[in-house]
């Protein structure tokens, strides 16, 4: 159902008239030449929208387990793929720095927030704040290699370097998190 939506996306964003069997933006608006909305938008509404309509009889046949495993299997591929493109020789720091520094103050502020606001213990806090706080490889990684492979940023090694970051921004985030949810339940 997601990939259904990523298509009508794709084919909403491209324009591929039937009719004409032409392939060229659709002219909604003006506006809307210049906006780009990506295939996983489509991805996730879609999905969305199985999940709470078709939940008994669709969701019957992905057992929790299964499931689990092939998000695991997904985030593997992404993390793997976006690890074949890395190349950050010299931007050793520049990586470390933008992998602490906003997932750090992002799960600090989240956890002072959600601690102020609803008075949880301060390890569910922390825990909830590195949840929020991680970032979507797959979001990242194909947008980036997206700009890499149109020459954007190469010079400087921008999305290489923002590849390396998410990366290991992921993994310090379940790492963490994982970390924080067990203090906070044992």
């Amino acid at each position: 159902m997601g990939t259904v939506g990523g298509i009508l996306v794709q084919i909403l964003m491209k324009g591929i008239h039937f009719k004409s069997g032409k392939v060229g933006p659709i002219d909604l608006k003006p506006c809307m030449t210049k906006i780009s909305i990506p295939p996983l938008v489509g991805m996730i509404i879609f999905g969305c929208l199985a999940r709470n309509t078709f939940c008994t009889e669709y969701m019957e046949h992905y057992p929790e387990p299964y499931a689990a495993w092939v998000r695991s299997i997904c985030l593997s591929i992404i993390l793997l793929r976006g690890g074949m493109e890395l190349d950050f020789e010299g931007k050793g720091l520049t990586v470390v720095l933008l992998t602490l520094v906003p997932q750090n103050s992002e799960a600090i502020f989240a956890a002072l927030a959600c601690r102020w606001i609803f008075a949880m213990p301060w390890a569910l806090c922390f825990a909830e704040g590195y949840c929020l706080g991680a970032v979507s490889p797959a979001v990242l990684v194909p947008s980036c290699m997206i700009l890499q492979n149109a020459k954007y940023g190469t010079k400087k090694g921008i999305p290489t370097t923002l590849i390396a970051a998410s990366s290991f921004d992921d993994i310090i985030a379940i790492s963490v998190f994982s970390i924080f949810l067990t203090v906070a339940f044992t």
